[in-house]
């Protein structure tokens, strides 16, 4: 028997199969619930940010932990301000889920897939209390325009004379030019200077404020102040007619971390579930760049063995993608891994023929706990796409110090765009 057939065989002995799209929510959903049910944070990730398959597995996880674990905080891989008014459909019912969903730029959220999700946590909102409703947020700061624009919103109901004296500068963010247009030293000083200004302003005049507006609306200010600062630092490092000088990719996770563990404190909530791609779920950072850290890194640091993370692979399959070289507000189109490429963890489960989770914290056997400390090659395709080589697209790690479970799906599709 080759090593091939007896890690398959070992897998299927000690993993648990998956039905994909099954509306049935727990019968055929067996996950070990005694192996979630201490956990703080349940972390989720995906190869790709389009298939199919990937968001019909974590919408059924999700509502596990909804209504098995009490879970009642989803928390993705999107900007903070363009999930607010999802948030506010989920929680209040205002407006339907599609115009909810459209307050989201990214083509990779606006999917059927996601409506039904989003459709469905307002339908279990609807038949709960106010403390038991499920909240939705984004944690990312990219770029975020629309919390600038919630930021004014509140500003201006509690100190329109601060915004009119920086309106020029406020307007220059929300028009999304400090990742793009030319920025000299007295522009960076000026924005820096202003959420400086402001960060100030907030908080000194707390108690006017608070006459204004409740608490809950304040301390989302604050927040918004925060978002600000770290969408700042991210647009100039990443500008490249500009001079801040730090790793982009790392100051993004940590403060995606800040903005999870800032959520929970805020809806006073023990839990989160979050949903994002392999490269930030995972404990560890890019292969290439030691000094890297991923999202999951610092969840691990400050929740330890409260944060769970899962990892995701596939064998073959399509997916969306959008041009490398030309981004563009919608799918360009679709590619497909038609085949196994050689020394791939898709090549290692070859014989595995239906989706699994296997929990990598209990596995009693030998064989297999040596596998998961392994190098193994999974594939990793974000937003854009590199067209010149498809085999570009993996991601070497050792499964066990960057995950506790894998769910792995044989063959996959891409998601359907609304």
């Amino acid at each position: 028997m080759s090593s091939q057939e007896n890690i398959s065989n070992q897998l299927e002995s000690y993993s648990t199969p998956l039905k994909i799209s099954s509306e049935n929510p727990f019968e055929d959903f067996q996950i070990p619930k005694e192996t979630l049910e201490n956990r703080k944070i349940i972390g989720i990730g995906e190869a790709t940010h389009s298939t199919k398959e990937f968001h019909q597995v974590r919408r059924r996880f999700f509502r596990f932990l909804v209504e098995e674990l009490d879970y009642r905080i989803f928390a993705w891989e999107a900007s903070f301000g363009e999930t607010l008014e999802i948030n506010n459909y989920v929680v209040n019912g205002e407006g339907t889920a599609e115009e909810a969903l459209s307050s989201i730029s990214s083509p990779i959220f606006r999917t059927e897939e996601i409506l039904n999700l989003v459709e469905w946590v307002r339908e279990h909102n609807k038949q709960v209390s106010d403390e038991e409703k499920v909240r939705f947020y984004g944690f990312d700061m990219q770029n975020d325009i629309a919390s600038f624009k919630k930021l004014r919103k509140i500003m201006q109901k509690v100190d329109r004379d601060f915004i009119e004296a920086n309106n020029e500068t406020l307007e220059f963010m929300e028009q999304g030019k400090m990742m793009f247009a030319e920025i000299d030293k007295e522009k960076e000083a000026e924005l820096k200077d202003f959420i400086t200004d402001l960060e100030n302003q907030v908080k000194q005049k707390q108690d006017e404020y608070l006459e204004i507006i409740s608490e809950k609306e304040y301390n989302l200010l604050k927040q918004l102040v925060v978002i600000l600062e770290q969408c700042r630092k991210f647009c100039l490092a990443v500008n490249e007619n500009a001079e801040l000088d730090i790793d982009s990719w790392t100051f993004r996770d940590q403060s995606m971390a800040e903005n999870i563990s800032w959520m929970m404190d805020f809806e006073d909530e023990e839990k989160a579930f979050v949903w994002s791609h392999n490269a930030h779920i995972k404990k560890g950072g890019k292969p290439e760049n030691p000094e890297s850290k991923a999202l999951g890194y610092y969840l691990d640091q400050k929740y330890g063995e409260d944060y769970y993370a899962i990892g995701f692979d596939f064998g073959t399959g399509s997916f969306k993608y959008l041009d490398m070289e030309e981004p563009q507000p919608n799918w360009e189109g679709e590619r497909s891994f038609e085949k196994l490429h050689e020394d791939t963890l898709a090549q290692e489960l070859d014989q595995i023929q239906e989706p699994f989770f296997l929990d990598f914290t209990g596995i009693p056997n030998e064989g297999l706990k040596e596998w998961i400390t392994q190098e193994h090659r999974l594939h990793t395709a974000g937003t854009y796409f590199h067209l010149e080589n498809i085999e570009d697209h993996y991601d070497k790690l050792r499964l066990r110090e960057n995950f506790d479970a894998l769910i792995y799906i044989p063959e996959v599709s891409a998601i359907n765009p609304i």
